[in-house]
């Protein structure tokens, strides 16, 4: 917004250059115009870096890292002649994620027992015959498990997850004496009951997360306007909300966020009655681009308190004379055009009437008044007074008499608009980014408001170092 505000001063220090003249200027009539054209719909889509350690920390704490049989370490009895019990211990869990798609995989190590007997009318007749794999000397065997869990964004702003197990795998069996019995199916579909068991678990859990309060907050400063002190009041006005797709790579997730939106920047602090509703959200492609199309309407009390403040009791200098700003407004007179009054005290007192229709070439990035007009008290104190302010106080790049080059003003303040781009948010989120171009493309002077256009492009990656 510090470009918005440079921008408004150049205007009025453009028409204060324009007085060094000393041949009066007539203004020329023209068909006054209603309004701005249609500007395009402002696109904002941020990158989302989000560090994954705090992440995979929770998904450790919540992945058991034990998997047993139900009566562990005592036996299942699934038929009256077998028992068996088992154990299973994983591995750290080996995350990655590719548009949406997380898998998970993992390794461990598990140990069974097993009995066998001969039974009579379902009760045991003989002796139980036991066998194991793992126990006591003996390494327990390996087994893999692969879990993949497809993200989806809701248009509620909720997340679904869809889990399963993918692969179950064992790198050597289980093989055990008794009547040489291969145990290791019997396990592997008892880890996998535990598993998809699990999987349900996690898929319901996340299906509780919420984002109400956050989303509350959104809706609350994009469907109101928001104050932004000197500079008026914003309106968002959002027409689609978006998000990117999840990925994972060298210890952090990536995803981005977007908005289509037409801002609207004015002195009106008035909210809509009955505002439109809130988008829901959509789910596409990743990107990273900020096109920001910006309409502004200013009242002249709002740009006359602007001014006045930025020049309030300015001091200059002007041949050994102190002058100083002691008033100054702005008002619409109609035709396109404006009039600056400024008032000054000190060794000379008077009032300067600034008269002129602003020109804007969007090409050029230029801005002229070629019909300014002017009246004054004293013609030669308002002269040196002008000169002194287009020369000294102002902005260097200035240049002519009725003049003001908006693309150098642009460039001499990028880097200012670039650092509120990279900024510490909070303690776990920041930004950093670089603005490419800032262009003044619309200006209308009507008699009750200035409008204006602005256009600005950047991009822009957030930083979320904890959730």
């Amino acid at each position: 917004m510090n470009q918005i505000h440079t921008l408004l001063i150049g205007v009025f220090a453009l028409l204060l250059a324009s007085c060094s003249s000393s041949k009066k200027l007539v203004s020329a009539s023209r068909p006054a115009e209603e309004s701005l054209p249609s500007l395009p719909v402002t696109e904002i889509d941020i990158p989302v870096k989000i560090y994954a350690a705090p992440i995979l920390a929770k998904a450790e704490a919540v992945v058991s890292k034990e998997f047993t049989s139900e009566a562990w370490p005592n036996y299942i009895q699934p038929s009256c002649d077998f028992r068996y019990k088992y154990r299973f211990v994983r591995s750290g869990l080996a995350v990655s994620c590719l548009n949406n798609k997380i898998s998970v995989q993992f390794t461990g190590n598990y140990q069974v027992a097993g009995g066998r007997c001969i039974c009579s009318l379902n009760q045991p007749v003989t002796p139980w015959i036991s066998g194991s794999c793992g126990f006591g000397n003996e390494p327990m065997r390996k087994v893999m498990i692969n879990l993949n869990s497809q993200v989806q964004f809701l248009p509620s702003y909720q997340v679904h997850t869809l889990t399963n197990l993918a692969q179950l795998a064992a790198f050597d069996k289980c093989q055990v004496s008794l009547l040489s019995s291969d145990v290791t199916q019997l396990i592997l579909d008892s880890v996998k009951s535990s598993v998809n068991s699990f999987c349900a678990t996690l898929d319901a859990t996340i299906a509780d997360f919420t984002f109400s309060g956050l989303l509350q907050e959104v809706k609350e400063k994009s469907l109101q306007k928001v104050n932004l002190g000197k500079f008026g009041y914003i309106l968002v006005n959002p027409s689609n909300m978006r998000v990117g797709q999840l990925n994972y790579a060298k210890d952090t997730f990536t995803i981005s966020a977007g908005i289509s939106c037409r801002p609207e920047l004015s002195s009106d602090s008035m909210n809509e009655i009955n505002p439109r509703p809130f988008p829901s959200l959509t789910q596409g492609e990743n990107k990273n681009e900020i096109s920001l199309y910006l309409n502004g309407s200013f009242d002249y009390a709002f740009l006359s308190k602007l001014l006045r403040d930025t020049l309030y009791n300015k001091v200059f200098e002007v041949k050994g004379r102190t002058v100083v700003v002691k008033n100054a407004a702005l008002k619409g007179i109609g035709n396109r055009q404006v009039e600056i009054k400024l008032e000054f005290a000190g060794s000379n007192k008077g009032s300067i009437y600034l008269r002129g229709t602003p020109v804007l070439d969007t090409a050029k990035q230029t801005l002229t008044i070629p019909d300014l007009s002017y009246s004054l008290e004293s013609q030669d104190l308002a002269l040196k007074v002008a000169r002194s302010l287009f020369r000294n106080k102002i902005r260097k790049s200035i240049q002519g008499k009725s003049y003001l080059d908006i693309a150098a003003l642009v460039r001499s303040n990028l880097n200012e608009l670039s650092a509120q781009l990279n900024r510490q948010l909070t303690s776990n989120i920041s930004t950093t980014g670089r603005a490419h171009d800032a262009r003044l493309i619309g200006l209308l002077a009507k008699e009750d408001k200035l409008l204006i256009q602005v256009y600005v492009k950047a991009e822009m990656t957030a930083i979320v170092s904890k959730l």
